[in-house]
């Protein structure tokens, strides 16, 4: 067992997951395991599709993942030692939801218990089942210091009905757009596309209510299409959006800190070649321009960042978070687009270049995360869910 010390200063990365943006999660999860600030031993914990965990046995510091690939990890979580570990050995792990206090009473796992030997909980997951709070809420029922927004944050950021709802109640604009529930959809799809075309019109885009990355978004041209991607949509989630086009290019801000006391960068720009889907976000080498900073003046740039700002305290963001707005040309104005409460942390994405534009690198903004995360925790054993309170 470690000592109090080391433990504390134990992180576990978790990546993988049960979710269509698995893949992306391996390229976000290489980028934190190289970037960990020396100071922190590292577990590398795997999420497999099935829902099993596996982890590196020991642990290590980020200059041992400094020529890891996503395709290595992937390999981890097929069963198989790290190309760049090969002495490595794979442990069948587990995140109990209980206190470390209750799992030192019970009798000796044939498993790896990760509560006992991480003192911070990394998770490196998109979409469902890592970023929508139920992860999140494993980690409270288990007392344990994890990076991120909590769960309250967590359901808000992967609702984009919510978002909407709640932006428009602080006077941020969103888009025209129409919610289609399953059972709404199964029973009544006719009502839906009469509705749809009365109230929206084509083109429009179909988008899953509870995805990230421009998983399963679609342009749809006609009632045909709309029909089609609507299904497509509603294979994903029992809800789906029908929005409104947009004319013109995403600014995207990105957020580290609390609601109350936010940090937000300049915003950078995203102007695809057609609209913005995950093959131009991740496999398309030159399906969008980038700019950082974006091409704002200095009054829009601040009238931008105070949206962003204001946003975040709205959805009680902490940690780290991403707020994305459409810069539309025909008006002028700023729409809200959504929130993401774990962005892609590729080497192409936004969210580290923008704190690199800012003069923050990763290891920074990393080392902020974790020691945020211990003082979260700190609050909230103070708090007890109103049982009692700790000295």
């Amino acid at each position: 067992m470690l000592g109090h010390r080391d433990i504390e200063n134990t992180v576990g990365v978790i990546f993988g997951g049960r979710s269509s943006e698995h893949e992306i999660s391996l390229r976000s999860a290489v980028f934190v395991l190289k970037q960990m600030p020396k100071q922190y031993r590292i577990i590398p914990v795997g999420l497999r599709r099935d829902g099993s965990c596996v982890s590196l046995e020991g642990t290590f510091s980020s200059d041992d993942f400094k020529d890891v690939e996503p395709a290595d990890l992937a390999e981890m979580l097929a069963g198989r030692r790290l190309r760049t570990l090969p002495k490595a050995n794979l442990v069948e792990s587990l995140i109990l939801p209980f206190r470390t206090e209750t799992l030192a009473t019970l009798p000796e796992y044939q498993v790896r218990l990760l509560n006992l030997e991480a003192g911070v909980f990394f998770p490196v997951l998109h979409g469902p089942n890592g970023e929508d709070g139920r992860l999140q809420g494993v980690f409270e029922m288990a007392e344990v210091a994890y990076v991120g927004c909590d769960i309250r944050a967590s359901v808000i950021g992967i609702d984009k009905h919510l978002q909407k709802v709640l932006a428009k109640q602080h006077g941020v604009n969103v888009a025209n757009y129409e919610l289609v529930e399953l059972e709404d959809w199964q029973e009544h799809a006719s009502r839906v596309i009469e509705r749809v075309r009365n109230r929206i019109g084509f083109p429009c885009f179909v988008k899953p209510n509870s995805l990230g990355s421009a998983v399963g978004v679609n342009r749809a041209k006609d009632e045909g299409e709309l029909s089609r991607y609507i299904n497509e949509a509603l294979a994903f989630d029992d809800k789906a959006l029908v929005e409104e086009p947009m004319t013109g290019t995403e600014v995207e801000c990105a957020f580290l800190g609390t609601g109350v006391h936010p940090r937000i960068t300049v915003a950078g720009e995203i102007a695809p070649k057609d609209f913005y889907s995950y093959e131009a976000k991740y496999q398309v080498a030159d399906g969008a321009d980038q700019f950082i900073p974006a091409r704002l003046d200095a009054k829009r740039m601040e009238e931008l960042r105070g949206l962003a700002a204001k946003l975040a305290r709205a959805f009680s963001l902490t940690g780290l978070s991403r707020l994305d707005f459409w810069n539309c040309s025909k008006t002028g104005r700023f729409i809200f687009n959504e929130v993401n409460t774990l962005p892609g942390l590729t080497s192409i994405s936004m969210f580290p270049k923008l704190w690199e534009y800012e003069g923050v690198l990763g290891p920074q903004w990393i080392a902020d995360l974790v020691e945020g995360a211990k003082n979260r925790r700190t609050q909230m054993l103070q708090r007890q869910f109103g049982i009692t309170a700790k000295s």
